[in-house]
């Protein structure tokens, strides 16, 4: 097999035709378009019974309706109409759910029904006693006793003034009673001094007389927001002292919450450790009476190192020639063509310096094109693209003040 060759060895042999006795069980034998598939039993009875030209099957009848016939018969007489309804009758379907109208019960009804205009069902009371008269009565009038206590129930129309009553059996009459606590002192015309103190002003001048206000406004007042308190909730919270504590007090007072996040520590513990910013064991301390810097520097510009287009990718050292983060935020020109900025300084022979210019559209005559690339590589072999760039271009320039000149 070494002595072969490749294409030797990719050139393969014909592959032997399957025998013709075990053709016949195979299915990818009838898998050709077009070919008739047959069974197994019968491919050696082809030609000796000549199936390939019989037409299995019975011929069809000339005279039978086809299927254009069927689909669109001819349209039924009257009588044959009858007839098939005739027939449907004798099906239970046909009379539980007749189609195109409601099926006939042969319900006898009575006469009062089917001839008369009496509609079915009871009669409500709501016929009777419309809810539009309940609520507003028509025949009640409104000056009389008894419509005043209708409107007072259902409305609850009330004179102004009037006294609001539910029908209670009191034990007192309500029109004579007074409610409430008598005051500390009856004045004259049995009017308390305390109300007339509230709103007439105090009887010494030196005292701040009292504000009268709604009752709505005290209470929105007293169970709103308060600055500087907590808000009242109807727990008497508004009674209570400011400084009150409210819990229940634990049974551990040695280490509180404040300790617990303050800490107990002593002006010593505050003081900074003894090995901060510094080696105390003794043997490792870093001092040195000689101008010397200690560890490994982080840029290795100080071994030996290929060139970046040489330097393998495993190698993450950084030896100070790497792209800066300037390059990246501005990058260089012809970055975009992967051409790097040292491409444009490496040294280059002159035939191949010359053919790139020649190629970018700078076609100067062989003289001069001499002279330049002398010029750049100052009187070596080879020459950089910068340096014969800038040497073209100020030669181009002289050219173009010449000719400027001339034809002034």
């Amino acid at each position: 097999m070494s002595s072969q060759l490749t294409k030797q060895c990719l050139q393969f042999d014909e592959r032997p035709p399957t025998p013709d006795h075990v053709k016949k069980f195979r299915r990818s034998t009838y898998l050709e378009p077009g070919r008739r598939f047959m069974h197994h039993g019968v491919v050696d009875d082809v030609e000796s019974l000549n199936l390939g030209n019989k037409i299995f099957g019975v011929a069809d009848n000339k005279f039978r309706d086809g299927a254009a016939d069927l689909i669109r018969p001819s349209p039924l007489s009257e009588m044959a109409r009858l007839n098939i309804v005739k027939s449907e009758k004798n099906y239970k379907r046909s009379q539980r759910e007749p189609l195109g109208h409601s099926p006939e019960r042969n319900t006898q009804l009575p006469a009062k029904y089917t001839q008369g205009n009496q509609p079915f069902g009871v009669k409500s009371k709501s016929v009777e006693e419309p809810a539009k008269n309940l609520i507003f009565p028509v025949d009640v009038d409104h000056d009389t006793e008894e419509g005043n206590d209708i409107y007072k129930r259902s409305h609850g129309s009330y004179a102004p003034g009037e006294q609001k009553r539910r029908g209670y059996d009191w034990s007192i009459d309500p029109e004579r009673t007074v409610f409430g606590r008598k005051g500390d002192s009856i004045a004259f015309n049995g009017v308390s001094k305390n109300i007339a103190e509230v709103l007439k002003g105090p009887s010494n001048p030196k005292e701040e007389a009292p504000v009268v206000n709604l009752k709505k406004v005290e209470d929105f007042r007293n169970m709103g927001d308060m600055l500087g308190r907590t808000k009242n909730l109807g727990q008497d919270s508004g009674v209570r002292p400011p400084d009150m504590i409210y819990g229940k007090p634990s049974g551990n007072k040695a280490v509180s919450a404040i300790d617990v996040i303050r800490g107990r520590y002593s002006g010593a513990d505050l003081e900074p450790d003894r090995d901060l910013g510094k080696s105390i064991m003794p043997g490792f301390r870093n001092i040195s009476t000689q101008d010397r810097v200690f560890g490994c520097p982080s840029i290795r510009s100080d071994i030996p190192h290929a060139p970046p287009q040489r330097r393998s990718l495993a190698d993450c050292q950084n030896y100070g020639d790497d792209v800066p983060a300037q390059e990246l935020i501005n990058p260089p020109a012809f970055s975009d063509l992967s051409i790097g900025p040292l491409a444009m300084a490496e040294l280059r022979p002159k035939e191949k310096l010359l053919d790139i210019f020649r190629r970018i559209g700078f076609k100067v005559s062989p003289d001069v094109a001499e002279e330049i690339f002398y010029t750049a590589s100052e009187g070596r072999e080879v020459a950089s693209i910068n340096a014969y760039r800038e040497t073209l271009n100020r030669y181009l320039i002289e050219n173009d003040l010449v000719d400027a000149r001339d034809r002034k």
